[in-house]
């Protein structure tokens, strides 16, 4: 079985159409069991989270959704609770670069998310590796004030913050890693060889990035069974409740 943890809904954008039936096609072809998606693209926040949700609820047993919070947005808090509310969504996905912020500069707004995200069971997706707005370690305040409520990082710091983000995850129980848009074999081996390999998860981030190029990145690795299976499937199913 695989899981894919991270990856987006394609939009076109011209048609203002999301794209689940190719989705659907790219994990049929790929052999991704299951995918976590997101709508980072479209016109409005509500609007992409509604698009995730249609396709949740018509793909129970394929997708699994991610509500993308911005904390800058006026009606953030509102939109959380419908999301709380819709019981479509296992995680919330934070990214500040994609939205332009520094987390610590919006703990006032992200605060009461979070409350809602811990009280509701709900996963924390942090987006990290790519510029100042990216790092991983700006979430460790988060984490620390809300010991119960698990944050993954997303794409685990890649190239700009890999080795940083390796460091901190073990300091914190309730950190996790996504794998995503790593290609460096040196800073895979470190992870590999400092974080518990129950808190590793696989993912593709399609469609920006390649399913297939996603799933055999660590092949040269020669890596054991135990740990292919932990990462494919194992990790996501047990911090997701699934």
């Amino acid at each position: 079985m695989v899981i894919d943890y991270h990856a987006h809904l394609p939009w076109d954008r011209g048609k203002d159409r999301y794209l689940v039936g190719d989705c659907l096609e790219d994990m049929d072809a790929n052999g991704i069991d299951v995918r976590m998606i997101s709508a980072l693209d479209g016109y409005s926040i509500r609007e992409q989270n509604e698009a995730v949700q249609r396709a949740v609820e018509a793909h129970p047993d394929r997708l699994i959704g991610a509500a993308v919070i911005n904390p800058r947005a006026r009606d953030c808090y509102e939109e959380m609770e419908r999301v709380v509310a819709s019981g479509a969504f296992r995680a919330i996905e934070l990214d500040g670069a994609e939205h332009s912020y520094y987390p610590e500069t919006q703990r006032p707004w992200l605060d009461p998310i979070l409350e809602l995200a811990q009280e509701h069971g709900l996963v924390v997706n942090c987006f990290t590796g790519w510029g100042p707005r990216s790092m991983p370690a700006q979430w460790a305040l988060f984490a620390q004030r809300f010991p119960r409520l698990p944050f993954v990082m997303l794409h685990m710091g890649t190239t700009d913050f890999g080795y940083g983000c390796i460091k901190m995850v073990p300091e914190h129980d309730n950190i996790y890693v996504e794998t995503s848009c790593l290609y460096e074999f040196p800073i895979i081996r470190r992870a590999l060889a400092a974080i518990d390999h129950r808190k590793i998860l696989f993912g593709t981030h399609y469609p920006h990035k390649s399913t297939h190029c996603s799933l055999h990145a660590f092949d040269l690795l020669d890596l054991d069974e135990g740990f292919v299976e932990r990462h494919r499937h194992l990790n996501a199913k047990e911090l997701l409740g699934l």
